[in-house]
């Protein structure tokens, strides 16, 4: 039986007994500890815009945090516009209010936008201080701490008297080394990920500048049943959305010069076998496991039983280009070399082997032109898959050879960088957890792995 004193419980302010009997309650029992308060740490609340005409501008969400780094979007890359307190500043810390508790570092290349009402800003912490803040914030546990010492039952919260107050253990010898680390990693990876926004831009204004004008006014959804098409428009559908879509492709075909995509692809595409003999374990792409850089990364090691997917019997190739089945979550892969080690992608992908240029096709399909495409031809109940035959019936604008030579090897170059940063952050990820771990001599197994280093190795 665990007993906590009182002087404990009237300190924490608060009767919940998931607090005192959870894995926090070591920490909270040290006496070398700080608090955002004892370092003079000046905390913040983000933006809360007032008229709808002041909140035009670009803001940091919830939405833009990942473990201890922000997320870009095309809108966050320009130069800010205002200077005001809630903008991030390169040092800072930005914590969200709401769950799952994220903390990320702000590095010197961020843009400086401000952040909105659901996040927390905390200034004035040294180099060393803020990493290891923002190490502990990101724990589980901690934040489950945050939220429940806050008291919030029906929204979770965390109020900015708990964030000021909640003690943090003394960060061990070395934390200096591997947060200056931390910072010139993150610096390289925004530069990086704004190389990519940027680029995307250019190539989405090309494939934009490739649909007539008149064509534009097709791209609206029919709403009506009453809507005539012509008799060439029907294809082997006639379901009206399809009947559209098709007449709208042909219109691109005819005047715009858009090719089949069946015309640019190899006919030797992976196979579509499925696995049927059960792994002890198998690294798996998921949906879910890309995001807007187009890139597969090394992918988490699953148990077969718990891996919850059909999965494709062959691994990734090289030159390989995945496209998201599931049209309410589009997504674009493309592998340059072969992933090692190997990597299997779940049935919500097609797979798909160009002639050549992929990369730069890779490119083209993730164009917001191609998933409208794609999106009308759906099927089912909610209309959310494409089908095998839907992908066949794609057209894709006729870009120039060389701007495809050009757009691939961009695209290879970027990638092979990416994964070099990617390797460097989760080597000090994992030295950070070390250093977070030798907490648990005073503090009992409290911490997780950060999820890049989940499935990765045994800690």
């Amino acid at each position: 039986m665990t007993t906590v004193s009182a002087d404990l419980i009237e300190r924490e302010g608060v009767w919940d007994p998931q607090v005192f009997c959870g894995a926090m309650l070591p920490m909270l029992r040290l006496s070398d500890s700080w608090s955002l308060a004892d370092r003079s740490a000046i905390v913040f609340e983000g933006q809360r815009w007032g008229a709808p005409s002041e909140g035009d501008g670009p803001v940091y969400r919830m939405s833009n945090f990942d473990e201890l780094e922000l997320r870009l979007t095309p809108e966050l890359c320009v130069s800010p516009a205002s200077s005001d307190e809630q903008c991030v500043r390169a040092g800072d810390i930005i914590v969200s209010k709401g769950t799952p508790v994220r903390a990320a570092i702000a590095s010197r290349s961020v843009f400086r936008h401000p952040a909105d009402a659901n996040c927390y800003l905390v200034r004035g912490l040294g180099l060393a201080d803020g990493v290891w803040f923002a190490l502990c914030v990101n724990q589980p546990a901690f934040g489950d701490y945050l939220v429940r010492k806050s008291g919030a039952a029906i929204v979770p919260r965390v109020r900015m008297d708990v964030l000021v107050n909640a003690r943090v253990p003394k960060a061990p010898a070395g934390i200096e080394s591997v947060g200056f680390r931390v910072m010139e990693c993150l610096d390289r990876r925004l530069e990086n990920e704004v190389e990519l926004i940027r680029f995307l831009a250019d190539v989405r204004a090309v494939v934009a500048s490739s649909i007539p004008d008149a064509s534009r006014t097709s791209e609206q959804p029919i709403g009506t049943w009453w809507h005539f098409f012509s008799s060439s428009d029907i294809g082997d559908s006639l379901v009206p959305g399809h009947v559209a879509i098709n007449g709208y492709q042909q219109h691109l075909r005819r005047d715009a010069g858009w090719n089949p995509i069946r015309q640019l692809l190899s006919e030797n595409n992976s196979g579509g076998n499925r696995v049927t003999d059960a792994m002890q374990q198998i690294r798996t792409l998921q949906l879910s496991d890309v995001g807007d850089d187009l890139t597969v990364h090394q992918a988490e090691i699953k148990r077969w039983a718990t891996s919850g997917r059909r999965v494709f019997a062959d691994p990734i190739q090289e030159n390989e280009v995945l496209l998201s089945a599931l049209v309410s979550r589009p997504r674009v892969a493309f592998a340059a070399t072969k992933p090692k080690p190997e990597v299997f992608p779940t049935d919500h992908w097609h797979r798909l082997r160009f002639r050549e240029t992929p990369g730069a096709w890779a490119l083209v399909l993730s164009d917001p032109a191609i998933h409208e495409q794609l999106s009308r031809l759906a099927i089912g109940s909610v209309q959310q898959f494409a089908p095998p035959w839907s992908i066949r019936r794609l057209v894709l604008p006729d870009i120039p050879l060389e701007a495809r030579i050009k757009w691939d090897a961009f695209l290879r170059h970027w990638q092979q960088r990416r994964l070099e940063l990617e390797g460097e952050w989760i080597g000090l990820l994992g030295e950070a957890y070390r250093l977070l771990r030798e907490t648990h001599r005073q503090c009992g197994s409290w911490t997780q792995p950060p999820s890049a280093l989940r499935g990765q190795e045994t800690w």
